[in-house]
């Protein structure tokens, strides 16, 4: 029963993020090429530390990589990068994306929980806010544990999502003249259609990360908060944060 209670959880995120592509696709569309940048920087900056003692490129696992915005970021870094989601409409746009920007991305219709069937391994595995959309994370996080090298790394970056803070603020700018009047009644729908069956719908902290991190038999790395001045998202408190596998697994 629990098994089939997450694939009707897994079922209904896929629909939620194959209705929302289009929107989101337009999202990344409209971004400016300073905030492009400042993610790139962002991510050449920790993957820097990181892996301080290697020139060659990582074999980079994009998990939930939506349109392909942080997929063809890695790439244009010079890294070897399969990108997953199990939305096809968003893998449509990501290889759009990545054709767009000239570059070579390996993408795969493959859920979070299901890279033990890539068959391969991966120097680093990414996840941009995709953690707190999972309806297991610890199950999730296990499986992506399993197809890191010994002694490879873990990089999320997430943050806030749903709180009375943030949804009261954007809930007050769509009923300003001009605002999207459609808000509330999205976010109702979304809840009802996956709130209920994802436990961190709210977001994510970074001390809540790190205790997943360490459920799932990562060691936690190191934090990172002020990377992208003025081009994170408002009120969201988003982080970056670093696990590592064990070069022996237990």
């Amino acid at each position: 029963m629990v098994g089939n209670n997450r694939r009707a959880a897994l079922d209904a995120v896929r629909a939620n993020w194959n209705r929302r592509a289009p929107a989101y696709d337009r999202f990344y569309r409209d971004y400016t090429q300073d905030k492009r940048d400042a993610w790139r920087a962002a991510y050449e900056k920790i993957l820097g530390e990181l892996f301080a003692r290697r020139d060659e490129p990582l074999k980079v696992l994009d998990v939930g990589t939506g349109t392909g915005f942080l997929s063809t970021l890695l790439a244009e870094l010079g890294h070897h990068v399969t990108a997953i989601d199990p939305s096809n409409a968003m893998l449509d746009y990501a290889r759009a994306e990545a054709g767009r920007r000239g570059v070579e991305v390996r993408t795969i219709a493959c859920g979070a929980h299901d890279v033990a069937r890539l068959g391969t391994e991966f120097d680093l595995v990414t996840a941009r806010y995709v953690l707190w959309t999972l309806p297991d994370p610890v199950a999730a996080l296990r499986a992506w544990r399993e197809v890191i090298t010994p002694g490879g790394g873990l990089l999320l970056a997430d943050g806030l999502w749903h709180t009375w803070r943030h949804d009261g603020r954007r809930l007050a700018a769509s009923l300003r003249p001009g605002g999207d009047h459609r808000f509330l009644w999205q976010l109702l729908r979304d809840y009802a259609q996956i709130g209920n069956a994802t436990p961190h719908w709210a977001g994510l902290t970074p001390d809540r990360a790190r205790a997943l991190l360490a459920a799932s038999g990562f060691q936690s790395g190191a934090r990172h908060d002020q990377l992208l001045p003025g081009n994170a998202r408002p009120v969201s408190a988003d982080f970056f944060i670093l696990g590592t596998r064990p070069a022996r697994l237990p």
